[in-house]
């Protein structure tokens, strides 16, 4: 029996002019997947009979689900009804911008905002999406209850949108730091993280090359894969300070992917030789059983799922039939494992998937926005409201309210039309009520029994995204492969598009300061002495010990003098001199401890109260105080910034006295376990 696989291993990669086409088909399949996916999730023979109605599950049909848990209520649900893969998918699309992936408005508006409409939201994803509801919460440090443990395929299922708008998806340097980025928001753990990697990677491959990836492209993608830590390392804002909070409590991330990339290594021969021989449904199975996919505590893994879905594609010659096959093999991750193989078959078919796909049309029109981004078009996307102003309801079930007219909005989303009555939990507190956004997308909202009534703030339509010039893209050869790890890796960075004022009114000189995005906003300037000396002043204003901390020490490890070329610039930094080694070694440690941690409450800390930490600090200070005591007219790092600093070193020094506070914080986090 001739296989997809084989029968599509010479189709040409899909043209420039049909990279619109593709993206399509990818984003269609990949719902469809998940759409009859969901329907065959966590149930028996029996319990799929009660849903489908006694009928073989071939195409999406309407069915009924409970819906809030145990004390929820149960649902009539249309056909073709998506998950949180496709959810969270779209969410990931609509945060990307001709500028890039913005991963704020995605970590602080579209996580925490999906809870209160969530199908099927998996524990990690709904505890990390909870916890970025918390004002000081960022998205590279979000240390939710459990969050080491999260290595489920909840980042994989939805990072699909980095490749669709990848200008040259054959490099993975165009879109992997994105997707890197966006797991992190999320999924901590290792195998998480590398699931969503080995995924994009090998939706990649197929969109470069119009064929399904086979067993040496995804051991090709393992090797990419092996390059991530020098990923995060690069990116000083933003990966890099994920890094840092995961070491402090996990040890070296190092050693933990190596790991986690030799497991995955054994996993892709594992699947390749599994019912080697046979095809179809018994080739699935054999692969099943094999990976363990049926084991409550694999089924959901990151890593095991990514490769599934692409081994799945070596089985079956019909597409529709490799997703059916798939769908039908209870006990596995149905949903999950074929919206990524419907994102992967999507790519490499000429026909649309079977059935119906609820918003079809939102799917259509977003994948297309994404391609043409590809394209190097600017099209409009969604408005965000201003990061500054905003607070995501930390109950999900407040995120929609009514105006002073009874119309229906859902804060940082918009004005939505409700359709249909309310479905009431048995004490009347709360509802699940169908209603559809201007966009176009249907949302089974979690809402109040009696709306609450504000005043909206203005309507977040779709205006023109503001013009930037693109950032300048590498020469790139002719044919790039996959980087292998320890080749060179030159990420191409995008920066994250404006956002929008959606709400105002509210004094900003009033907030806490934002550690995260006041260095970021530094980051971007840092020969500037007027930007760093505002951002300070701003944080010393209005921040709180240890944020200062925090900020002044990330500033010295910005602001050192480079003995060589700063990243990204021809230009020497020739008037000021280099530290000494052993000044060197002193602002290295700083580096490696200072995380950003945030604890309960929100409180962000500087590292362990240990005799060392704190003798390392100290020497860093006395440092700093040393070269501004230099004389007169001598050369000094960035002089009029260090003077700054020296105004506000009690200030640092203040913040030490709450290092044994963040430490309890932590043991009491570490005591409470992992999420049940």
């Amino acid at each position: 029996m001739t296989t997809l696989f084989e029968r599509q291993n010479d189709r040409p990669a899909p043209s420039r002019n049909d990279r619109a086409g593709a993206t399509v088909r990818s984003a269609l399949w990949a719902a469809h997947g998940d759409a009859l996916g969901w329907i065959s999730e966590l149930t028996d023979e029996a319990g799929l009979r009660r849903r489908t109605g006694g009928a073989p599950l071939r195409v999406p049909v309407p069915w009924t689900r409970r819906i809030g848990g145990r004390f929820g209520v149960k649902v009539p649900l249309p056909a073709g009804t998506y998950s949180d893969d496709s959810q969270l998918r779209l969410a990931t699309g609509r945060a990307i911008r001709p500028d890039g992936f913005d991963v704020e408005a995605f970590a602080k508006v579209e996580l925490p905002i999906w809870r209160s409409y969530a199908l099927g939201g998996g524990r990690a994803t709904t505890a990390a999406a909870r916890n970025l509801a918390r004002r000081r919460v960022t998205w590279n440090a979000n240390s939710y209850k459990g969050w080491l443990n999260a290595g489920g395929n909840g980042a994989a299922m939805r990072i699909q949108p980095h490749v669709w708008a990848a200008a040259h998806p054959e490099e993975p340097n165009s879109f992997l730091l994105d997707v890197v980025r966006d797991a992190v928001c999320t999924h901590s753990h290792p195998g998480g993280i590398l699931g969503a990697v080995l995924h994009g990677l090998a939706l990649a491959r197929a969109l470069a090359t119009g064929r399904i990836p086979d067993r040496d492209d995804l051991l090709d993608a393992v090797e990419c894969a092996g390059s991530v830590p020098g990923v995060a390392a690069e990116d000083t804002t933003g990966v890099a300070i994920w890094r840092m909070v995961f070491e402090q409590e996990a040890g070296s991330l190092e050693e933990a992917w190596s790991h986690e990339v030799r497991e995955a290594r054994q996993t892709v021969g594992t699947a390749w030789d599994a019912g080697n021989g046979a095809a179809g449904a018994e080739r699935y199975e054999a692969i099943v059983t094999e990976l363990g996919l049926r084991d409550p505590k694999r089924r959901g893994s990151g890593v095991l799922t990514a490769v599934a879905a692409a081994a799945l594609l070596w089985c079956e010659e019909e597409p529709a039939e490799a997703l059916r096959i798939a769908v039908n093999c209870l006990g596995t991750d149905t949903d999950t494992i074929a919206t990524m193989a419907g994102a992967i078959l999507g790519v490499v078919v000429d026909r649309d998937p079977p059935g119906t796909v609820l918003d079809e049309n939102l799917f259509r029109s977003e994948a297309s926005r994404l391609a043409r981004i590809a394209l190097g078009e600017r099209p409009d996307g969604p408005r965000y409201p201003d990061l500054d102003h905003w607070s995501a309801p930390e109950a999900a079930a407040d995120v929609l309210a009514e105006d002073e007219a009874g119309s229906h909005f859902v804060l940082g989303i918009g004005h939505v039309e409700a359709e249909g009555k309310p479905a009431f939990r048995g004490d009347g507190a709360f509802a699940w009520q169908w209603h559809r956004t201007l966009g176009g997308q249907s949302l089974l909202l979690k809402r109040r029994g009696r709306l609450p009534r504000h005043q909206p703030p203005d309507e977040p339509a779709r205006p023109a995204t503001p013009h930037r010039e693109p950032a300048r893209q590498p020469d790139r050869p002719a044919s790039a492969g996959l980087v292998r790890a320890g080749q060179e890796s030159a990420v191409t960075r995008r920066t994250s598009a404006a956002i929008t004022p959606v709400n105002g009114g509210e004094d900003p000189h009033s907030r806490p300061p934002d550690l995260q995005r006041a260095i970021a906003w530094v980051s971007s300037k840092p020969e500037c002495d007027t930007t760093l000396g505002r951002a300070l002043r701003a944080m010393v204003q209005r921040g709180s010990p240890a944020q200062i901390g925090g900020f002044v020490a990330s500033l010295i490890a910005l602001i050192r003098p480079d003995t060589g070329e700063r990243p990204g610039s021809s230009q020497h930094q020739e008037t000021s001199p280099g530290f000494t080694s052993e000044e060197e070694v002193v602002f290295r440690e700083v580096r490696r401890m200072v995380s950003g941690y945030t604890g309960r409450g929100g409180r962000i800390s500087l590292p362990r109260a240990t005799p060392e930490n704190l003798e390392v600090i100290g020497r860093a200070l006395e440092i700093v105080q040393a070269r501004l005591g230099a004389p007169a007219g001598a050369a000094l790092p960035n002089g009029a910034i260090l003077r700054d600093l020296a105004q506000n070193l009690d200030a640092v020094r203040s913040s030490i006295g709450i290092i044994a506070a963040g430490e309890a914080d932590r043991e009491e986090e570490r005591a409470a376990g992992p999420i049940p």
